[in-house]
């Protein structure tokens, strides 16, 4: 889970994350930020949370939100890199004739 906070706003939007790495993640929103925004971000991984700032790269109607990471302070950094360590690679299934 994610949590997204605009500048401005007094409370923070809860949506899902599609795809995360250290530079950035794509979020799941109805209705998206327009790009540029910047934003603070907790995210959720595992049993831990990170703060981070990231700022909108693309906006995708019904969609979600692309956000490149600005900045993550180096104990979050970590904390992001453990995680990610820990999720298994997805590959295609094979083809088979």
């Amino acid at each position: 889970m994610v949590q997204l906070r605009p500048p401005g706003q007094t409370y923070p939007t809860n949506c899902e994350t599609t795809d995360i790495s250290l530079c950035g993640c794509y979020v799941k929103l109805l209705s998206p930020l327009p790009v540029g925004t910047v934003v603070d971000m907790r995210v959720r991984t595992g049993d831990t949370e990170v703060k981070v700032q990231g700022v909108v790269k693309t906006s995708n109607p019904g969609l979600g939100n692309g956000i490149d990471f600005l900045a993550m302070a180096p104990a979050s950094r970590l904390q992001l890199q453990h995680y990610l360590e820990t999720i298994p690679d997805v590959k295609a299934p094979e083809f088979i004739p």
